[in-house]
């Protein structure tokens, strides 16, 4: 059975039980408040985020290969379901919403097995660290945003960020002082507490005893708004009613992109844990699984769900073994939704607000942004680019553009490749970058260019003017370093071997160093083995100097 579903079950040891039912009870105490708060982003009644984190974590661990990933409500995948609820005309937290969020969850679900069915797992490393940051940066402003005015106790229409910031500022005066103190107070204790008490659940922490202040002195009559009546018992299974939507298109499209978003950022966190706790991960085994979360979910009436890093993180720091954790945190959600979910009618929306500006504050990457200004200034504004989309024009856009230039980000490192010229270091072996290396010294009458892609139609011309700027004054010979040259194609090798004669017929000899088996097989298929065959392809850049003295 292990071999086929809960995979990571497979071989199960009694010394595994103590940690996964820790980490289980752990991941269950950090997701009840965020899943709550993360639902009503979404637009939902908070009931719903716990519904999302039940069935979903379940259908997760029946077929996942990580072995500490935790499937849940997530804030990106949140505030793209309550962007489209939003642009559809419809009031967040309406009942309305009941039936337009398990669409966009069951369209999600579908294109997430499309991906699965297609092998896409491998497309996740095209999405490019700067656009992730960037959007997710992005979407985590905007719900921070959102949670403020429930944090000041006052009602602001969705809009836009200057409506919203408007909105905010004009509600400054009539700002209700124990909403305000209640979401503040829980945004320090969670921050400090992560700092100071890292192994406690702070979130649960303050959401129990805010609950409690708020009964014992009556802040829902001092204007304090609370959660209200919550349904006891487990969801009712139904089927999302496709037909209903008010704009499929708009449904279908969005469906794709919060696929898009689930995909990339739950594969990118499943790896990551993968390789510090090596162990192997199969992405496309990974995609059925979101998949299969997201379908429940949809089936469970509550919005899409997707990696969530912080239960992960934290099943990895109580070392979590396998998906029993999944298991054991559904199974305690499950008994608070059936037996304790009416102790959660006082619990205050400030502190909802509060747990989840917390939660999504350090999403915020400035470290990143920091970093991208000061080494690739053209990464820093493809990030910028991805965050402004997202807050200034909306969720949906945002997304989109983050995607186009993640691809855009791939075709201009293919196309646009890192290139460099190499000498030599006094008394030192090898060979170094020139600008990289100020004592590095050009060979005299030799040219030594390193290119770093794959050889295409797309740029060969980039290739033949880094060798041909380098052509004055006239050298002996040109060795190129082609260590990360993994491919030529046909059109490059045409042009390749009309370089090659040009430069011969003005006396350069030209030589292929570090080269590969497979780029060797390129170039025999593509009538350039005359170069092989006269000991123009050297395993080494030292191999080539020496026949360039030989001759």
């Amino acid at each position: 059975m292990f071999n086929h579903i809960f995979i990571t079950l497979k071989g199960y040891k009694k010394s595994y039980l103590k940690n996964d039912l820790i980490a289980g009870i752990v991941v269950a105490a950090l997701t009840i408040p965020v899943a709550m708060g993360y639902a009503q982003i979404a637009g939902l009644p908070a009931i719903y985020g716990l519904y999302a984190a039940i069935l979903p974590m379940i259908g997760y661990a029946f077929l996942a290969t990580s072995k500490q990933l935790v499937m849940g409500p997530d804030s990106a995948a949140s505030a793209i379901t309550g962007s489209v609820v939003v642009s559809l005309g419809i009031a967040l937290g309406s009942d309305d919403v009941l039936s337009i969020a398990p669409v966009l969850t069951f369209f999600a679900a579908v294109f997430l097995l499309l991906f699965a069915v297609l092998k896409a797992g491998r497309f996740a490393s095209y999405i490019s660290t700067p656009v992730v940051s960037g959007f997710l940066s992005g979407i985590s402003l905007s719900v921070i945003l959102r949670q403020i005015p429930k944090a000041m106790g006052v009602a602001i229409p969705d809009g836009s960020v200057f409506s919203q910031l408007w909105g905010i500022l004009s509600e400054i005066p009539v700002l209700n002082i124990y909403a305000l103190l209640l979401a503040v107070g829980t945004v320090l204790i969670v921050f400090f507490g992560k700092k100071f008490l890292p192994k406690l659940p702070m979130a649960l922490v303050v959401l129990i005893l805010g609950t409690v202040v708020t009964y014992v002195f009556g802040l829902d009559q001092l204007g304090v708004s609370i959660v209200g009546e919550i349904p006891k018992g487990l969801p009712s299974l139904m089927i999302p009613d496709l037909l209903s939507f008010p704009n499929l298109p708009m449904g279908i499209l969005s469906g794709l992109i919060i696929a898009v978003v689930v995909f990339s950022d739950s594969i990118m966190t499943a790896k990551s844990f993968a390789l510090k706790n090596r162990y192997d991960i199969d992405e496309n085994r990974e995609l059925f699984a979101f998949s299969a979360a997201n379908f429940l979910s949809a089936f469970s009436g509550a919005s899409p769900v997707s990696a969530s890093t912080s239960c992960t993180a934290s099943n990895d720091q109580y070392h979590g073994n396998t998906q029993a954790v999944s298991l054991v945190a559904a199974g305690v959600i499950a008994v608070v939704v059936a037996v304790f979910s009416g102790l959660l009618y006082y619990m205050p929306q400030p502190v909802l607000a509060g747990i989840i500006i917390a939660a999504v504050a350090g999403v915020v990457d400035v470290r990143l942004a920091k970093s991208l200004f000061k080494e690739s200034r053209s990464e820093f504004w493809i990030w910028v680019i991805s965050l402004g989309g997202v807050l200034f024009v909306g969720v949906l856009f945002g997304v989109l553009v983050g995607v186009i230039l993640s691809f855009v980000d791939v075709i201009r490192g293919i196309t646009a490749p890192t290139e460099a010229y190499l000498g030599k270091i006094e008394g030192k072996k090898g060979v170094y970058d020139l600008k990289s290396h100020k004592d590095a010294k050009p060979i005299d009458g030799i040219v030594i260019y390193r290119f770093s892609a794959r050889l295409f139609f797309g740029n060969i011309d980039l290739f033949s003017k880094g060798i041909e700027k380098a052509l004055t004054p006239k050298p002996k010979a040109v060795i190129v370093d082609a260590s990360g040259i993994n491919n030529i194609d046909v059109t490059a090798s045409d042009s390749l071997e009309v370089l090659i004669k040009s430069l011969q017929e003005d006396g350069i000899e030209f030589y292929f160093a570090h080269i590969r088996s497979d780029v060797e097989q390129d170039l025999r298929n593509n009538d350039l083995g005359s170069l092989i065959d006269s000991g123009h392809t050297t395993k080494t850049i030292e191999e080539a100097l020496l026949a360039i003295e030989a001759d």
